[in-house]
């Protein structure tokens, strides 16, 4: 029917009822869809628009572009019986709409963006799997928790004390009273602690050479204790530590206790304060704490022998060294008192008096000086300003000025009186003249007043130039009478300049000598323990509640990746929307997996064909009228009359949608005849029970007149054209000019004609066929098909536009949710409507 019939049979003209009501039913669709399609589009340029703004300026022509895009896609259409919009490639109850054409499904607008819905459909499709790794990494988590040997951690605390030092002062606490409280000496402390020497002292004092534990003979590591060293808290047995200075000197039995014992020590500082921890791990609760106590008190048993020693040290040094000064001193004041007899050089204090006097001349001639200078500074900048004809008034002793001040006050009030008037009575007014007037006499004291200070700075500085002239040659006179005595003067004061400095020098050594003498006699305790360490109560390792909680993370985290690797795996398609965006071309229909065995029994005839007239209502009957509708649809003008019905490889169930696409058709009344196209394994054929009767060899081969050829089915009214004998020239025959002869015979005796065609991935059949069809449907089983193998066999489908769509046949639907949310929500939508 082309479109002028189209229009005619809407408004009723030469049509009967029936088809007058049918035009009318599709008209409606159509038009819903069209605005549906529009309203999607224009929503789609929307968004494009707003991520091209948000974008920037470098995008601002792709921001035009969208917005003209989609100004033409939300135009209405000006024909009503007309498609010439894009249908929008989304299922209604696996329904895809376009009109003449297919078009690639445009991508989502948030395919960058995570969708929660996906994630949790991924959790709840592999929970099972999920919790089994997750439960069986926790049990084995459990089991070695069990199965590890338990160790015990014990601590003692130790206070590095400043309260001793601080209350004997500096001098008596010594330097490192005010070190002591520094980070990097307190992890100097740390590093003492874990030294080689102090654990020899703690290894000898305990005899651990001979412990089971902690000796040479105890066993070596074990796969307990390598899975303790993958928890980072368990001693090697053997590690193997860098020597340390002086460690050739140490038996190598006692080496390897020591380094035994420090692998099991840990020393920390507790935050940013003057508490360090000795904690000691073994399998014997005792001899863990025995152990942290006895390295605690060896570290404050190293401090006191460090400091007597030291103390020591110091004063032989210091004893050795003020002898050496002492003799120094006195022979550097024996010289003074020498030169001073033999020159008769007597001194008023510490100077003679000629330069008691030079020197009073001397401070007096700096400060004239420093004033001249001030003044000249002031006059110079005044000459500079007014040289380059700049502004006087910015000079610091014109702001000062108490006068320039007031008079400035009196022009802004006159200059806001003139402003006054001149708005009120116009620039010639005998009052904003007499203003005026008043502001240029302002104005001319303003001046007067500045040149009155300018001269003033040049009276200034000539007289404080006369000043310091007159002061300077009173120096020169003074000068002049000193520089007699200057020579021996000299000579005297570097005499008496050594002779101080090796008293400084004596007096300080003399001192420190009596400080460390009295500091090494008292004992001052740097650090204490404040908190011995006991025996602990529950073994440190292992932790059961941290096995459990790292075995349940371990676990999650092998459950998902394995659950992730699986549907990386998985080759087949889950969800229409997968479909169409692998292969660009839209899903018609959704059709779920359904038991044929339940339908009429009784009649003896084909089950899907039963199973239809029987159920009506059910989800597989309104997925198949679907599908008949967006075959129809896909092209409004020209609605396709021969349907070619193909699918990668066999079993996706192309027979079963072929037989109930005709059976759909046939039950709105037309005439539709199936044909069975595949001569390889003619599966309609054997449905119908036509093997032994003439088909469609024999018609092509011209072996059989077309009398009996056509098998009618009285249950569904549909023909059926059988393959009929077998042929070893498959291909030749569907591509000979009787097929074609034959399809145009069907096409005006029949309302609908469906070929049944073989896959197209293992024989070309299909491709042959493919040209004398309108539209072609390709049927894609659900969660089996490979995705290469769907497009490669595609892309073997000759014609342009050819096919119309894609069947996503065999669903599970109790496994087809968990793909997507929203991939088949008009079967869980349908049933709340209808049960069939």
């Amino acid at each position: 029917m082309g479109r002028r019939g189209w229009n005619r049979a809407v408004r009723g003209q030469d049509a009967p009822p029936g088809i007058r009501q049918t035009c009318l039913r599709w008209t409606c669709l159509r038009q819903t869809c069209q605005s549906g399609a529009r309203r999607v589009q224009t929503e789609r340029a929307r968004r494009r628009a707003g991520r091209a703004a948000r974008a920037g300026p470098r995008n601002s022509l792709l921001l035009k572009y969208n917005l003209y895009r989609g100004a033409q896609t939300a135009r209405p259409c000006r024909k009503e019986n007309s498609l010439r919009s894009a249908w929008p490639l989304t299922a209604v109850s696996g329904l895809g709409l376009m009109h003449g054409q297919i078009t690639r499904a445009p991508a989502a607008d948030d395919d960058d963006r995570i969708d929660l819905h996906q994630v949790i459909d991924f959790l709840l499709r592999r929970r099972v799997l999920i919790g089994v790794v997750a439960v069986t990494t926790m049990i084995l988590a459990l089991a070695s928790a069990f199965l590890l040997t338990p160790r015990y951690t014990s601590t003692a605390v130790i206070l590095l004390d400043q309260a001793s030092r601080s209350a004997l002062g500096a001098e008596l606490g010594g330097v490192n009273a005010a070190e002591t409280a520094t980070g990097s000496n307190i992890e100097n402390q740390v590093s003492i602690i874990e030294s080689l020497n102090l654990l020899r002292r703690v290894v000898e004092k305990e005899s651990l050479v001979g412990d089971p534990e902690f000796g040479s003979q105890s066993s070596g590591p074990s796969w307990r204790t390598a899975f303790w060293n993958l928890f980072g808290s368990a001693p090697a047995a053997d590690e193997q530590v860098p020597a340390d200075s002086g460690a050739a000197s140490i038996p190598d039995d006692v080496r390897t206790s020591i380094y035994k014992l420090r692998n099991a020590l840990a020393v920390e500082r507790v935050g940013k304060s003057y508490i360090i921890e000795i904690s000691v791990t073994s399998v014997d609760r005792d001899r863990a704490a025995r152990l942290a106590n006895a390295v605690a008190d060896a570290f404050i048993v190293d401090q006191l022998e460090t400091r007597f020693e030291a103390a020591r040290r110091a004063t032989d040094w210091l004893n050795d060294r003020l002898q050496r000064l002492r003799d120094a001193l006195r022979q550097s004041e024996e010289a003074v008192s020498k030169f001073r007899s033999e020159h008769n050089l007597v001194s008023v204090g510490t100077r003679s008096l000629n330069e008691q006097q030079l020197s009073e001349v001397s401070a007096e001639l700096v400060q004239v000086e420093t004033e001249a200078a001030e003044k000249q500074a002031k006059y110079e900048q005044a000459k500079k300003i007014l040289d380059a004809g700049g502004n006087l008034a910015t000079l610091p002793d014109v702001i000062r000025s108490g006068v320039v001040t007031n008079l400035r006050s009196r022009h802004a009030e006159v200059a806001g009186r003139e402003a006054d008037l001149v708005t009120r009575y116009g620039e010639r007014h005998p009052m904003v003249v007499n203003v005026r007037a008043e502001r240029r006499e302002i104005e001319r004291q303003i001046t007067a007043e500045i040149g009155r200070i300018v001269a003033n700075l040049e009276n200034d500085y000539d007289v404080a130039r006369t000043r310091a002239s007159a002061m300077a040659a009173n120096v020169a006179t003074a000068s002049g009478q000193n520089t007699d005595e200057n020579a021996l003067t000299v000579k005297l004061r570097e005499l008496e300049r050594d002779a101080s400095a090796n008293r400084t020098l004596y007096e300080t050594f003399l001192s420190q000598s009596k400080v460390t003498s009295e500091r090494s006699e008292m004992d001052i305790r740097d650090a204490r323990i404040i908190t011995p360490a006991l025996p602990s109560g529950g073994p440190s390792f292992p932790k059961k509640s941290l096995f459990l909680a790292a075995g349940t993370a371990l676990g999650l985290v092998l459950g998902i990746g394995l659950a992730a690797l699986l549907d990386m795996l998985n080759a087949g398609f889950s969800s229409p929307r997968q479909l169409e965006e692998a292969t660009g071309l839209p899903v018609l229909s959704s059709v779920e997996w359904a038991d044929f065995s339940e339908g009429d029994k009784t009649k003896g005839t084909i089950p899907i064909v039963d199973f239809l007239t029987s159920k009506p209502l059910s989800r597989f009957s309104e997925s198949i009228r679907s599908l008949r509708a967006g075959v129809q649809m896909s092209d409004v003008d020209n609605p396709p009359k021969v349907v070619l019905i193909t699918s990668s490889s066999p079993g996706e169930g192309k027979t079963s949608i072929a037989m109930a696409i005709a059976t759909s058709v046939a039950s709105s009344g037309k005439r539709v005849v199936l044909i069975d196209c595949d001569l390889r394994r003619p599966s309609i054929t054997q449905q119908f029970g036509l093997e032994d009767r003439p088909g469609l060899v024999e018609w092509l081969a011209q072996t059989a007149s077309s009398e009996g050829l056509m098998h009618r089915h009285a249950a569904s009214g549909i023909y059926v054209l059988g393959a009929g004998a077998k042929t070893q020239n498959p291909p030749d025959l569907l591509g000979s000019a009787r097929m074609q002869h034959l399809i145009e015979q069907l096409r005006l005796n029949f309302d609908f004609v469906v070929l049944d065609a073989p896959p197209i991935g293992p024989v070309v059949d299909a491709a042959i066929l493919a040209p004398v069809a309108d539209k072609a449907l390709f049927v894609v089983r659900w969660n089996a098909t490979s995705r290469e193998f769907v497009r490669h066999s595609i892309e073997r489908i000759p014609g342009d536009r050819k096919i119309c769509g894609i069947v996503l046949n065999m669903i599970d639907l109790r496994g087809a949710p968990k793909y997507g949310r929203y991939s088949y929500h008009s079967s869980a939508y349908y049933k709340k409507y209808y049960v069939g």
